[in-house]
């Protein structure tokens, strides 16, 4: 038994210093693409597809063995977080992430609940005010006019989303001692989302469009102006009716009419205050002109002549166009940078990460039939990344643009008949930063532009746990399977400093409060693979560096809170090992 000490300098926390090398990114739609172990704050989108896990280890043996000659084999456990010294270690990796669903937090007034949700489904379905917000004002205003519920839909829409991403990280680790190695990853990512959009609006599903004073104004200058006409008719009329018996049947039934015209009246007007209005054939057009034709009847019985024939309404349905003109058009509010459909983002750098681990103890010699060792390992996580636009509904990060503090605790032990564990503790602190967001309702499709403020941001910490056991089937080659529970607490968020992009000086600032809620989760994966571990020999015979190739599938299979990929992925990746000074 024999113990090792030293400083602990910095160690990455996605890379070879565990079983789960995964992506980074976010989401969030705050879309928000993720490593598996790192928080959702990090987290992003991508396409959920299947990728086969070979199980005939037999086959995959002589296969390996055929492509790389036979030749002294490395002793290496599958976990080789340590690079012996003198040694530097050149790890390159090709990672592929994607899903097409995440779990989530909605809120219902003071309740919320969770659940799976498609990336699709906030672009699916009717297109009323959960999708665009600056329809409120159209539909509070037919509800008023109408006397009665109505939902505005402007058609109906279907979609199909897959967020993925490819990763490519190269790592570079130096054997600082026997028991401390130290190292760098930069990476590659480039983001991609699969979007296939329609919206289409016909008369069974739409009851909105454009209003009259969009295309026509002096029609409905007219109308309004002819219905206060006669309102100020029939005003005259009911001040003679109760001049003489404030208490009479004719004044209460008069007083009753013009109180229910002067608020149909004020409805109308603030529904042509809007952009849309009820389609004239629409359940709550027919609802309106009855409601104008009582009005008419009761103002003629009183002898006030005068009031218009029809209100006018909307008389064409949205085309897609019309609906994409919503969504990029500075007129409606929303300004979306990207149309919706396929987008896919320019290779860019990740977060960079400088890394170091140390063994602490050690039980047993590495080449025996028992081993354990222990150790400890930090990381800092630098803001070289970007985060996602948010007036691109569909995009993802790269990185946070703000720095985590990462420590751990490490186990890897093996026993008689090749089964080893290894178990992984780790706690992250994420630093403060700022980021850009559109502060409104998370259940809402598109964000409205001017709620879109820098805020001051301080993430989460984040801790994980987990679990892996592995068998080696031979000599070169190890078969891995592992589970990881992963947790993140909750963001707070401030408004940062004016800087002349937020809210005109007149206007209220969003509270970002209403974010706080969905920055918090937790996550459970599973993962699987194999490790093909050997020295390639040199020319003459004699032992040569070693060649390490791995090969690992991961999938979430549980989540909670506010923005969980539902992910699977694909890792297959080479490592290199050359002599920097000393012997062997």
């Amino acid at each position: 038994m024999r113990f090792a000490g030293g400083a602990s300098p910095w160690r990455k926390a996605s890379g070879s210093g565990g079983p789960l090398h995964t992506l980074r990114g976010r989401g969030a739609l705050s879309c928000l693409s993720a490593p598996v172990h790192e928080p959702p704050s990090k987290q992003g989108g991508y396409r959920q597809t299947g990728f086969a896990v070979h199980r005939n280890t037999t086959l995959i043996a002589v296969v390996l063995s055929t492509i790389f000659p036979h030749g002294s084999a490395n002793a290496q456990e599958p976990y080789s977080h340590l690079v012996p010294r003198g040694k530097i270690r050149l790890e390159i990796r090709g990672e592929y992430l994607s899903f097409s669903s995440r779990y989530r937090m909605w809120t219902d007034g003071t309740a919320t609940r969770e659940g799976l949700e498609g990336l699709s489904d906030p672009f699916t379905g009717p297109a009323g005010v959960m999708v665009f917000p600056f329809l409120a004002p159209t539909e509070q205003a037919v509800r008023d006019a109408m006397g009665d519920d109505y939902a505005l839909s402007l058609g109906t829409m279907a979609s199909f989303m897959e967020k993925n991403r490819a990763r490519v990280p190269i790592s570079l680790d130096v054997g600082v001692f026997d028991w401390l190695t130290a190292g760098v990853v930069v990476p590659a990512v480039q983001n991609e989302t699969e979007f296939a959009f329609h919206f289409e609006a016909d008369s069974l599903e739409a009851n909105a469009g454009f209003g009259p004073g969009m295309s026509n104004p002096g029609v409905v200058a007219e109308f309004l102006s002819g219905l206060q006409g006669s309102i100020g008719d029939y005003e005259a009329y009911r001040e003679a009716a109760c001049a003489s018996d404030p208490d009479s049947p004719d004044c209460m039934n008069a007083t009753q009419v013009l109180a229910g015209a002067v608020d149909f009246q004020g409805a109308l007007s603030a529904m042509y205050g809007t952009k849309f209005a009820p389609l004239g054939w629409s359940l709550a057009g027919m609802a309106l002109q009855e409601r104008l034709s009582v009005l008419a009847m009761a103002f003629e019985a009183a002898g006030v002549t005068g009031v218009p024939a029809a209100v006018p309404l909307a008389d064409a349905l949205l085309t897609p166009e019309n609906f994409l003109t919503l969504v990029a058009d500075p007129a409606f509010g929303i300004e979306a940078t990207n149309p919706l459909g396929q987008w896919r983002a320019l290779w860019s750098v990740g977060d960079i990460e400088l890394r170091a681990d140390a063994r602490l103890f050690e039980f047993g010699e590495p080449g025996g039939s028992r081993h354990l060792a222990a150790g400890a390992g930090a990381l800092v996580r630098l803001p070289t990344g970007d985060q996602d636009d948010p007036a691109n509904f569909i995009d993802a990060a790269t990185g946070d643009a703000q720095t985590d503090l990462e420590l751990r605790g490490w186990l890897n032990g093996r026993w008689h008949g090749g089964f080893g564990l290894w178990a992984d503790v780790r706690y992250g602190i994420q630093l403060k930063g700022t980021t850009v967001r559109r502060v409104f309702d998370p259940d809402v499709t598109f964000a409205p532009v001017s709620s879109q403020i820098e805020l001051d941001w301080d993430p989460g910490d984040y801790h994980f746990v987990e679990l892996a056991p592995w068998y080696r089937v031979a000599e070169s080659m190890t078969l891995l399977a592992g589970y990881r529970y992963h947790r993140k607490g909750r963001d707070a968020f401030s408004v940062a400093a004016d800087d002349g992009a937020g809210p005109s000086a007149g206007d209220a600032a969003p509270d970002p409060e209403i974010l706080v809620p969905h920055s918090e989760s937790s996550s459970s994966r599973f993962m699987a693979g194999m490790v093909y571990n050997r020295d390639m020999p040199t020319p003459d015979g004699s032992r040569g560096s070693p060649l390490e190739v791995r090969v690992v599938y991961r999938q979430v299979v549980g989540g909670g809170g506010g923005n969980v990929p539902k992910a699977a992925s694909i890792e297959a990746g080479f490592r290199f090992f050359a002599k920097l000074w000393g012997e062997g």
